[in-house]
């Protein structure tokens, strides 16, 4: 149950939501607001309503029975830009709910997890300061985002498709970052599209068309391993549970290397010429580096047999240290 602080917290929200909702800038109280209420409610706006994308602040004018805020809007955009802009976007959410509408919640997420990916470039603004870049907008409609923008649209998303999801952030690398919480049956993963996204690859490598998984549904320990949490988020989930990682429930996860298990990976793939694969351990993800390629045991796998001795090819790998997955693409001899 709520005390009557955050019942009034969450009122004034509504209230702030029902007004920008309609492009007002401006919202007058006729009546004594704490100032600390309307942080909190700003607060709660900004994190619950990501289909608000164009407030760049704001200010407040008060005295007993007084209260007055001011949204500054993100570039001066006019309310009539606004409605365009905002009808752009929910058009873009309509079209991709469509395609997401799967039998499972995992195919829903695993869809829009992957197409974000694919329609979306990373790109960090020249100048400092909050830009269409932060925003779900600047993610769907102009498929340009950092971070927030990425998660915000990830969650803007998940609305109507009915699953819960938030956003949390932190420090991940030394740098601030933004990702995203779903809740799927009962347990909470961390998802970040935003790391999924190739943008650092080299092109022509050929792991830049490549949709990645790395950070689809996973646990505690694998995110933290990372990142560290800001200290007010003000709801952070504990994500127990790898039942629906990505690499879990493909059965691409493997407790420990055999080489054994490669192989009728590289059987199973052979005309897709490329696997992919998540270690329990670091160590075992460098056991398998050292056998498959400084070995060279990765020759001896079934697909390169042939009645005339053993055939070559061509290999290429990509391991991720953090969440210990190693990447093969391969190339069979005619």
């Amino acid at each position: 149950m709520l005390s009557k602080k955050e019942l009034e917290i969450q009122v004034l929200c509504e209230e702030f939501y029902k007004a920008i909702s309609q492009f007002q800038s401006v919202i007058t109280f006729n009546k004594k607001v704490d100032v600390k209420n309307i942080e909190a409610a700003i607060s709660m706006l900004e994190r619950d309503y990501p289909e608000i994308f164009w407030l760049d602040g704001y200010s407040v004018r008060y005295n007993n029975d007084f209260a007055e805020v001011t949204f500054k809007i993100i570039n001066n955009y006019k309310a009539d830009a606004l409605k365009k802009m905002s009808a752009a976007m929910y058009q873009k959410v309509k079209a991709i709910v469509k395609t997401a509408n799967k039998p499972t919640a995992y195919d829903k997420i695993l869809t829009v997890h992957d197409y974000l990916v694919a329609h979306t470039v990373y790109d960090k603004p020249k100048t400092a300061g909050r830009s269409l870049r932060h925003t779900a907008y600047g993610c769907l409609v102009e498929g340009k985002a950092v971070c927030e923008g990425y998660s915000r649209a990830f969650q803007l998303l998940m609305k109507p498709l009915k699953i819960e999801c938030g956003m949390c952030s932190g420090i991940a690398k030394k740098e601030k970052h933004g990702w995203n919480y779903v809740k799927l049956g009962l347990n909470y993963y961390w998802i970040d599209v935003t790391w999924d996204d190739p943008v650092y690859q080299k092109k022509s490598s050929g792991f830049e068309k490549w949709t990645q998984h790395n950070y689809f549904l996973i646990n505690d320990e694998m995110l933290f391993r990372t990142r560290k949490l800001d200290k007010d988020n003000p709801f952070v989930p504990s994500c127990r549970s790898v039942k629906d990682n990505y690499f879990v429930k493909n059965k691409l996860f493997f407790k420990d290397y055999k080489f054994s298990e490669i192989d009728k990976l590289l059987t199973a793939h052979v005309k897709d010429g490329r696997i992919e694969m998540m270690f329990q351990s670091k160590r075992d993800l460098q056991n398998a580096v050292k056998d498959l390629f400084d070995k060279k045991n990765f020759w001896n796998a079934k697909i390169f047999e042939s009645k005339n001795g053993r055939k070559g090819g061509s290999v290429n790998y990509q391991t991720d240290e953090d969440l210990y997955i190693l990447r093969i693409m391969f190339k069979i001899n005619a």
